[in-house]
């Protein structure tokens, strides 16, 4: 079946009509987060007010006030509040700056105006094109005058009529955005819980499948389980970029050639639906991504990147870089594009002068300003996305610079420090090399070993080897003693032997493998191999 027709009968724009609910989540709870709700999220916006306290309030049904140059506190802020409600204003909006705030959410919810809080470091400026942006563009799940999404929950509709079960659109962060509603298509409880909290519910096996299916060039079929039907599943992709994922539930009888093929026409009229409802803020960071990612690589000069970038000139560039955690024995590690996609969200509403580039292991922000800039942004990003990635998220600051010819080797240094820090979950979750120092060079020295096999001494592997066979710790004892910088009685301690058993067998080692501990670079050589095996 080829949808290309189907869809032309249903192409017609919606009404521009999006809700409070789809508002707040489009921006972020680290950004703007609920006060007060008192008529319920789901209420309709029309757009935005930007007021300044000498002007009038004009009358602007479902309109969410911004109220500038305004203390919550102030009773001037709360005659506006019972103004804005007589006017049937939706919501409005305040910045706390630790001024207290009940007299204005009491008035506001006697009128039934939402209240909502925007973080004070955020400009009114940038959040009224941030909320203008998302309005525009309607969201892809956003009310409008006819349902929620329709040309995808009619695209959603005719991939289900060829295939006979449940299809649902999901965007990077596994969001429904849109479902079929077939009277006899085939549906199972986790794709019912799915449409109800319009979110796929978090399970072990998620990163491994959804890794699957972009990584797949085409559909790719999961079979049945014992809590959910056989699925059939495509990646939405612009390009190479991924965009979220189409999932078909299969008929008893199996998937057929037709349904196959629906999905893949689907994929490709869904990835143009969801460009064409990308918002003004994504737009920008897409256009900015290639030129970052050209400048990380070194494939563009200094004058360029600055030039493509529109970075100013003499300002202090600071790159942060942001990676999931190595996966664990469960494979519970993040996907890298859904990272992309919620820091996408989070530059947009703080740093929307920012570039975001992601490649297959880290996604990298460039922002102007110093190192302390770079790591109040890290924090906050990891803050704003410790509720979709709990701690599974690591985040690193390489030294800034003033000159763009240095971002490679800022990229370097990244990426040094997230190897590092995703693999050790004892380290802090925002680092710079001088936190890691040590640990990244005992990366660079176990790379070289591996590339220079010659370099290692070898007397280590045959210690090594020989504890292996016959179940000695001659490796272990050096260690130890090493690490106790020659104390015998401490490193004994820690062995749990004797002084004297452990004098025994230092000997034994110069005799066994012609390894000698006197010297202090062969020590340090010894120690270098040893610590690296035991990383």
């Amino acid at each position: 079946m080829n949808l290309s027709d189907p869809l032309n009968a249903f192409g017609g724009s919606a009404v521009e009509v999006t809700s409070l609910r789809h508002l707040v989540d489009s921006v972020g709870s680290a950004a703007l987060h609920v006060l007060a709700a008192p008529g319920g999220l789901d209420r309709r916006v029309r757009g935005t007010v930007l007021l300044d306290r000498v002007d009038e309030l004009p009358s602007e049904p479902d309109a969410v006030l911004l109220m500038t140059g305004m203390c919550a506190d102030d009773p001037e802020a709360v005659a506006l509040v019972r103004a804005a409600a007589r006017s049937r204003y939706c919501a409005v909006v305040v910045k706390r700056r630790d001024a207290e705030i009940e007299a204005l959410v009491t008035e506001a919810s006697l009128g039934g105006v939402a209240v909502l809080a925007v973080s004070d470091e955020v400009p009114w400026r940038h959040l009224d094109a941030l909320l203008l942006s998302i309005i525009g563009s309607q969201g892809l799940a956003a009310e409008s005058a006819s349902g929620i999404g329709d040309e995808l929950f009619a695209l959603a509709n005719a991939i289900a009529a060829a295939i006979g079960g449940s299809v649902a659109i999901e965007d990077l962060d596994r969001r429904v955005l849109a479902y079929s509603s077939l009277t006899n298509q085939r549906i199972d409880a986790l794709r019912a819980q799915s449409i109800l909290e319009r979110r796929v519910p978090d399970m072990e096996r998620n990163p491994r499948q959804y890794q699957a299916v972009f990584n797949a060039p085409g559909v790719i079929r999961f079979a049945e389980s014992s809590d959910e039907f056989a699925r059939a599943a495509i990646a939405i992709k612009a390009g190479t970029q991924p965009l979220g994922t189409i999932w078909a539930i299969e008929t008893a009888e199996g998937m057929t050639e037709a349904g196959e093929q629906a999905l893949v026409d689907g994929a490709r009229l869904a990835a143009l639906q969801i460009l064409r409802s990308l918002n003004a803020r994504g737009m920008e960071l897409a256009v900015r991504e290639g030129p970052l990612r050209s400048a990380l690589d070194g494939s563009l000069s200094a004058h360029e990147v600055a030039f493509r970038l529109s970075l100013p000139g003499g300002a202090e560039l600071a790159l942060v870089g942001f990676a999931p955690n190595v996966s664990d024995a469960a494979g519970a590690t993040p996907l890298i594009t859904h990272v992309s996609s919620a820091l996408s969200r989070y530059v947009a509403a703080y740093r929307p002068d920012a570039a975001i580039a992601t490649t297959s292991r880290a996604a990298y922000v460039l922002l102007t300003g110093g190192v302390n800039v770079a790591l109040r942004f890290a924090r906050g990003a990891l803050t704003a996305t410790h509720q979709t990635f709990a701690n599974d998220i690591r985040a690193a600051v390489a030294f800034t610079s003033t000159d763009p010819a240095h971002l490679p080797a800022m990229r370097r240094e990244i990426d040094d420090i997230l190897r590092v820090t995703t693999t050790q979950p004892d380290l802090a979750p925002v680092a710079r090399l001088t936190d890691v120092h040590a640990r990244v060079m005992l990366t660079h020295v176990s790379d070289e070993l591996i590339r220079e096999p010659r370099l290692r001494h070898p007397g280590v592997d045959a210690m090594s080897a020989y504890d292996l066979e016959h179940r000695t710790e001659y490796g272990r004892s050096v260690t130890a003693w090493l690490d106790a910088v020659g104390d015998v009685s401490s490193a004994a301690t820690l062995l749990g032997i004797h002084a004297n058993t452990l004098r025994y067998r230092l000997r034994r080692v110069g005799e066994l493998f012609d390894l000698s501990l006197s010297n202090p670079d062969d020590r340090l050589s010894v120690w270098l191999q040893l610590r690296i095996a035991s990383a």
